[in-house]
């Protein structure tokens, strides 16, 4: 009891000395207080919340930090490993960070977003920013090598749904790379609807796709959950697991 009042205070004057995030949580209690009602109420939040948090987060500084040049690293690692001059769609971008710098290793890459959230990503040198909902990709099937979905399945009202549109618009045997915070302490954050573990991943019915590699960041200050990161193939059968 006692504990949790110590942490009730601490939070609250943590709240008064950083009015940015002070003003976050009024405006989310007043204006998006049934955000986990319906999709529509979900889909207005994230891209109310994550534009904000892609101006804090989607800075160059920011992506000098050891965890995000891992990162970054790791993804460029698995999309080498498919090969050369891909059709990538990168969707979730946000600020288009890391689709620019894949699009440098010589591959096009579609940064694809929220409406107000792509917006971030124009100033980016890639193939093209769209807008576009995750669960219902605007896409003819079969039009990409690699599908980047990094940090978003956790944001999503149905991951079940994108995975299925990620299986329709690859290419036979093209590859998805996941990103996700590992365990249900992901949902510390309340822009996260979804929490994930590997076991919990292969149970995901509903999608065809084989593992081809997994990598497990460890958690650092800022990020203390750890990290997994998975490179996916399609497969040609027919499957109702994962993996």
């Amino acid at each position: 009891m006692l504990k949790t009042l110590k942490n009730q205070v601490q939070g609250l004057i943590y709240l008064l000395s950083h009015p940015p995030q002070l003003k976050r949580i009024i405006i989310r209690e007043a204006r998006f207080r049934q955000r986990h009602k319906n999709r529509k109420n979900w889909l207005e939040w994230q891209e109310y919340d994550q534009y904000r948090s892609h101006l804090l987060h989607g800075t160059e500084e920011a992506q000098t930090r050891p965890i995000n040049v891992e990162r970054v690293q790791t993804i460029s690692d698995m999309v080498s490993s498919v090969g050369n001059s891909l059709k990538i769609l990168d969707i979730g971008c946000g600020s288009g960070v890391i689709s620019e710098h894949i699009c440098k290793m010589g591959n096009y890459v579609t940064c694809a977003d929220l409406p107000t959230i792509a917006a971030l990503a124009h100033r980016r040198s890639v193939l093209s920013v769209v807008a576009a909902d995750a669960e219902q990709l605007a896409f003819a099937p079969n039009s990409f090598d690699v599908i980047l979905a990094l940090e978003i399945l956790e944001h999503l009202w149905s991951p079940h749904d994108f995975l299925d549109e990620a299986y329709r618009v690859l290419k036979a045997n093209g590859h998805l790379i996941i990103e996700v915070p590992e365990g249900r302490e992901g949902l510390r954050w309340d822009s996260h609807m979804q929490y994930f573990t590997l076991e919990g991943l292969k149970k995901m019915p509903g999608s065809r796709f084989t593992v081809r590699e997994i990598k497990r960041l460890k958690p650092v200050v800022g990020v203390p959950t750890p990290t997994i990161i998975l490179l996916l193939r399609k497969s040609v059968v027919n499957s109702n697991t994962l993996f």
